[in-house]
């Protein structure tokens, strides 16, 4: 784990070598949003997540309260396919990615995110310094993994409707032969991952993200910024609690002995992946006014999932309906179980 210099434009092309003979494999922006009324919703798209010259569309949710399904979709894939080709232009002040249906625009520090064809319209402005860790090939692991993280607070519309909430940019690097789907990360390294961001009534603020490894990794990530100041921490302690299902409910957060939250989720958007919510304790002393969170869990058993999405694909030419898939599963001992 360690913290970058300050980034240039190069950071944010496909072209982007951090360390000799790696290569992006997977681009992608997230977002949790509130409205006024307190109404959350959740986006995220990923730049190269099944094939290299097309964006995968994870959708844009409107969180219902639920934890054992999945959401409502809020933009139709009939009119934002799951599927786009993309081009890359470039200004003095950024570097985008465009689709027929949305846009990134990528600077040092801050970000543009256009997707449903306007509906969604927001700016970011990133908090901290760029924080990334490095697992290098080794034993194993037959592809290295790194991955380079921003953190910022987003604003914008939703629908013509201020929104306002936590933004990430995550650069996932490889071998520039690897899909990110194929490199490990999510098989081999990858179990509990939460992000957060609080707005204290003080004016300041707090968040990061965190790792929990699968068993035996001691894997434990952190990046933790207070006030515009970031530390990369390796000593994150993650627990989790979960409803009969096996949704996660709750997500306790401990860094060392001297910082810790909690994650209270609000919904689930694509069952069993990813809850989203509020953070709604801090060990700090300072009072909450704001605060939102983003925490994907992997069932240890994954790879079965993602073999079957795989031949599905190589029979049919196209994925299986996610939310089908799930229907009838449940978690048991961190395993995916099917009735």
């Amino acid at each position: 784990m360690y913290l970058e210099d300050e980034p240039t434009l190069e950071c944010y092309r496909l072209s982007h070598q951090p360390r000799p003979e790696y290569a992006p494999v997977f681009i992608c922006p997230f977002v949790v949003l509130t409205d006024d009324d307190g109404q959350m919703y959740n986006a995220m798209r990923g730049i190269q997540g099944q094939s290299k010259n097309e964006t995968m569309n994870m959708g844009v949710y409107r969180l219902d309260g639920q934890l054992d399904a999945q959401c409502p979709v809020l933009f139709p894939y009939a009119e934002n396919p799951i599927t786009e080709r993309y081009h890359v232009t470039e200004t003095p002040d950024a570097v985008s990615y465009v689709g027929q249906t949305w846009r990134f625009d990528f600077g040092v520090e801050n970000y543009r995110w256009v997707d449903g064809s306007g509906r969604l319209d927001i700016s970011a402005r990133r908090l901290g310094q760029v924080c990334t860790f490095w697992v290098p090939q080794q034993e194993g692991y037959e592809y290295p993994q790194m991955l380079r993280s921003h953190l910022g607070k987003a604003t914008g519309t939703l629908d013509g409707r201020p929104v306002e909430g936590l933004f990430m940019l995550d650069y996932i690097y490889s071998r520039p032969d690897a899909m990110w789907t194929e490199m490990g990360m999510l098989t081999k390294l990858h179990n509990v991952w939460l992000n957060w961001l609080v707005e204290y009534e003080d004016g300041g603020y707090e968040g990061g993200y965190a790792w929990r490894g699968r068993p035996g990794t001691d894997f434990a990530a952190a990046h933790h910024v207070v006030d515009g100041v970031s530390s990369a921490r390796s000593d994150a302690e993650v627990t989790t609690q979960h409803t009969e299902r096996g949704s996660v409910t709750k997500v306790d957060l401990a860094l060392g002995k001297d910082s810790s939250l909690s994650l209270e989720q609000a919904g689930s958007t694509d069952w069993p992946l990813h809850t989203c919510g509020t953070v709604s304790s801090t060990s700090s002393d300072r009072v909450i006014a704001k605060s939102w969170n983003y925490t994907e869990f992997f069932p240890l058993n994954w790879s079965a999932v993602a073999d079957y999405q795989a031949a599905h694909h190589k029979l049919y030419g196209r994925y299986p309906s996610f939310a089908r898939l799930m229907k009838n599963g449940r978690v048991e001992n961190q395993l995916l179980v099917f009735e």
